[in-house]
């Protein structure tokens, strides 16, 4: 019999346009996400889960997690403008905002939008993208010996070799990488241990495959 194989094909517009360039803000391990997973599903009712609202995004945000409120809505900005809209209906928004005269109304339009929640924490969790790992510093390509380092890039090869947004091959290795820790955050809780982590029973729902 065969084994069976899945085939894993990266989105590069997450990566692209939706992990800033820098390092994400520390409660946006996977150690907080998890327990924002767990937080939204139990919050139903309130605006979290499928949907999360901006209000509900800004009190777990700026409550919980102790970011500022423009911190939070450009994360939160930053992937709505990653989902599919027309022209005319971006335009309709940006107007809408234009038209608004204090901050108390530009809240109240922005508490109209939601996003899907299980891909949102996937957006989260890809902000890591960027992370500057201490080990990495001292062993990886900021400290090459002298024995096996590379040709240093010319300087208009030099944004493209360095940037993870724009190389194919930092975005698989990424989820492949981390592959296990993404499915830990779209799984139901009841599949999870204790320690939140999953067995070889767990089993994701639909709406968690549709995310993916």
């Amino acid at each position: 019999m065969d084994q069976s194989g899945v085939l894993l094909w990266v989105k590069a517009e997450p990566f692209l346009v939706g992990a800033l360039q820098e390092p994400p803000p520390s409660k946006f391990s996977l150690h907080y996400l998890r327990k924002i997973a767990t937080y939204v599903r139990t919050r139903a009712t309130e605006g979290a889960y499928p949907h999360l609202y901006w209000p509900t995004w800004r009190h777990i945000a700026c409550g919980k997690l102790q970011l500022a409120k423009d911190l939070a809505w450009l994360y939160f900005e930053m992937f709505d403008n990653l989902s599919v809209r027309t022209p005319e209906e971006r335009l309709e928004w940006s107007e809408i905002l234009s038209n608004c005269a204090t901050e108390e109304e530009v809240e109240k339009q922005r508490s109209q939008l939601y996003v899907d929640t299980l891909q949102f924490l996937l957006f989260l969790y890809i902000q890591q993208l960027n992370r500057i790992s201490l080990r990495t510093s001292l062993i990886g390509e900021e400290w090459p010996s002298r024995r096996s380092r590379p040709q240093s890039p010319s300087p208009a090869e030099r944004p493209s070799c360095h940037n993870k947004n724009w190389n194919d091959y930092s975005h698989q290795a990424f989820v492949c990488n981390h592959l296990s820790e993404l499915l830990e955050l779209l799984l139901d809780p009841e599949q999870l241990t204790a320690s939140f982590h999953s067995t070889h029973s767990s089993l994701l729902s639909r709406d968690a495959v549709t995310a993916l």
